[in-house]
């Protein structure tokens, strides 16, 4: 996270250990290459390097050795972070006045899907920007998200807190 958004996110060093807790959690920790579930290359703690590439250090690295380094997959998450971060405060204007809560759930969400993919859920999106937690909610319910991520069917539950189903919580709330 850069300075002027932490500024602006009012995060602190105890958010950033809990959001890195629940990513890794939700992502897991790889030293070495695999396909996410929708097919894109990833290392580290998420890190989409098909949509964006790898420093050229760690290019190399990877190249030559076959993993990365924690300090590799530290520094990845770190720009992760920030970029999560970042699409956050600009897709809504409001986020550092959310709950911790939401905005955890908020930056898990953006860093899973990107921005491209987070702004076409757009009455999810208004319903956040004006407030309407439970509205905002039942969009993430709603979604194609849910299925694809183990959201369960309604009316359903298989007794575990799945990804969407933690977003789900955290946002309605708060």
């Amino acid at each position: 996270m850069t300075a002027q958004e932490g500024q602006t996110y009012n995060g602190g060093n105890d958010v950033i250990h809990k959001i890195r807790a629940m990513l890794e959690r939700h992502e897991g920790k790889k030293y070495t290459p695999y396909r996410c579930t929708q097919g894109f290359r990833t290392i580290g703690i998420g890190y989409n390097f098909d949509v964006n590439p790898l420093p050229r250090d760690i290019k190399e690295y990877l190249r030559a050795n076959g993993r990365i380094t924690d300090e590799m997959v530290d520094r990845l998450f770190t720009r992760s972070l920030s970029d999560a971060v970042g699409a956050c405060i600009r897709q809504y204007p409001q986020f550092a006045t959310f709950s911790e809560n939401r905005r955890l759930a908020l930056v898990d969400f953006m860093f899973n899907l990107g921005p491209g993919r987070v702004a076409k859920f757009k009455n999810t999106n208004q319903a956040i920007n004006s407030g309407r937690w439970a509205d905002a909610a039942e969009g993430i319910r709603k979604s194609l998200y849910w299925k694809q991520l183990g959201g369960d069917p309604e009316g359903t539950d298989d007794g575990r807190l799945e990804r969407p189903e933690e977003i789900y919580k955290l946002i309605k709330e708060g």
